[in-house]
Formats: structure tokens, C-alpha cells, sequence
């Protein structure tokens, strides 16, 4: 073979081939934990040994937060009512309170949903389409 044509020969395996799959939207069909998604209108089914999900859309992902901020108003009218004291039940009436500040929190946030049928998600492939990462849930603009 002449040395022009093992260089060509060399260029052509190189080249990128083209992928069957690539980055489509899926729609639950069962949802976890045995999730399984149809791609492509149903003409491919993905299930739960072929998926990777983002961590986020799992029922029991767990987010810390800080939140802050300025309060514009606050109004809090109290009664509280309490058993005996004394001679009988009564009741005691405060004041209401009213004002406006500066606010701090911080704590945990558990998600408490999953995806679930008929959703939409972003899919991506890898391995050859042999594992797919669900990346994150969608909707079709003016559909609710």
C-alpha cells in the first residue's frame, strides 16, 4: 500500500462517527424507583439499570440553606387561652405587634417529590447510548 493511501486510510478511521443517540427529551413512564423513560415517541424504552439521575430530582435529596434579607412588615395578633389558673379558664389578649427588620435562617431542605408519570426530562447518552444521565425535568412552554 502506497504511503499516500495508509495516511488516508489513517484520516478515515479517525473521523468522528456519527452516534445514533444523542441529547433528546423522554417522558416517565414508571417513576422511581424503577424509573423507566420513553425516548424517541415510545420507539425506545430506558430502564432503571441504564440511568443515572440527577441527585436533585431524588425524594429524599437534602439541601442546606442560609436565607437573609430585609423584613418589610411583620403583624402578629395574639390571644392565647389557657386552662386553669387559678379560678377557672381564661384567656389573656396582647397587644399586636408591628415593625419591620432584618431577617437570618438557615436549616435543611428535603425534597419530598420525585419525577413522576407523564413528566418530561432531558436525557443524555453516553457509552454509546448505553447509559443515559437524566439531567433535569422540563415542560413544553404554554402547557401546564
Amino acid at each position: 500500500m502506497k504511503y499516500q493511501a495508509r495516511v488516508a486510510k489513517m484520516f478515515k478511521e479517525r473521523e468522528n462517527k456519527e452516534s445514533e443517540f444523542e441529547i433528546c427529551i423522554g417522558k416517565v413512564i414508571s417513576p422511581p424507583p424503577a424509573l423507566q423513560i420513553s425516548i424517541y415517541n415510545g420507539e425506545v424504552i430506558l430502564y432503571p439499570e441504564q440511568l443515572y439521575m440527577n441527585d436533585r430530582l431524588f425524594d429524599d435529596h437534602i439541601r442546606d440553606f442560609k436565607i437573609g434579607g430585609k423584613l418589610e412588615s411583620i403583624k402578629i395578633d395574639s390571644t392565647t387561652s389557657t386552662g386553669k389558673a387559678g379560678e377557672g379558664p381564661h384567656s389573656h389578649t396582647h397587644s399586636t405587634i408591628e415593625g419591620s427588620g432584618e431577617y437570618k435562617a438557615s436549616g435543611k431542605i428535603t425534597n419530598t417529590d420525585t419525577l413522576k408519570v407523564g413528566d418530561f426530562v432531558k436525557v443524555t447518552p453516553v457509552e454509546n447510548g448505553q447509559i443515559w444521565i437524566v439531567d433535569f425535568k422540563i415542560r413544553k412552554i404554554g402547557v401546564k
